[in-house]
């Protein structure tokens, strides 16, 4: 477990402090996604002490309340990379969803659920990452979304637009949110299990799915919402 030193009130998903905006503001931005991402490490740049070391940033919350909230630096990389959290997506300290296991939820939703729903979910993981809001993309599908399997679909929307920003800035020159949803594509175009990489480590030789009862074991799914 990490101390938080220090923790902000907010970091609202593409708001920006007023010193920040007036930064932002000389440059005319070819590409949005790369204002957020500038935007997001000029923040940290100014407000965060050279002496801090972990710090903790409230992000959102879910329709119950339910916290979603960014620890940094990532202990691993030590960088100006993060840690998305969700209150509840496990029961560590800190609950942060992975990508095999965001992977392994709408594999289940996929195999469990219509088709329609499944579409849907993946469109609003498209819309995510093509730079909207969760807030927006919820609305926007929220009526067709009918599963019975796997976390709330807010619980998986909710901490996207971080964690693909988190890609954007550890890969800055790279592949960056890239990483995160060919495999989504891919799931999407009905690939089956046996092509798909979704081992939970990076040592893992074999592909391995999250079970379905692990997930329905937390706080987020569906089976334990009111």
């Amino acid at each position: 477990m990490v101390d938080i030193v220090r923790e902000f009130d907010t970091l609202g998903f593409n708001e920006f402090p007023d010193d920040v905006e007036r930064m932002l503001e000389q440059v005319e931005w070819e590409d949005r996604l790369n204002r957020l991402r500038v935007g997001v490490v000029l923040t940290f740049s100014l407000y965060e002490g050279r002496d801090e070391k972990y710090l903790g940033y409230n992000l959102d919350k879910l329709s119950d309340g339910t916290p979603v909230f960014m620890i940094r630096p990532a202990w691993v990389n030590m960088g100006y990379d993060f840690k998305v959290c969700v209150q509840g997506w496990d029961d560590s300290a800190h609950p942060a969803p992975s990508h095999p296991e965001i992977y392994s939820d709408l594999y289940w939703k996929r195999e469990h659920d219509d088709s329609d729903s499944f579409e849907a979910i993946c469109n609003a993981v498209l819309d995510i990452y093509d730079g909207e809001s969760a807030d927006v993309v919820l609305n926007r599908y929220r009526n067709e979304f009918n599963f019975t399997v796997g976390r709330r679909p807010e619980a998986l929307l909710k901490p996207l637009p971080w964690l693909f920003i988190e890609q954007d800035i550890r890969y800055w020159n790279f592949s960056g949110r890239d990483k995160t949803v060919e495999l989504v594509k891919k799931l999407y175009n009905g690939v089956p299990l046996s092509e798909l990489d979704l081992a939970l480590e990076p040592s893992d030789d074999e592909t391995q799915l999250q079970p379905l009862k692990e997930i329905h074991e937390t706080t987020l799914a569906i089976t334990n919402s009111d």
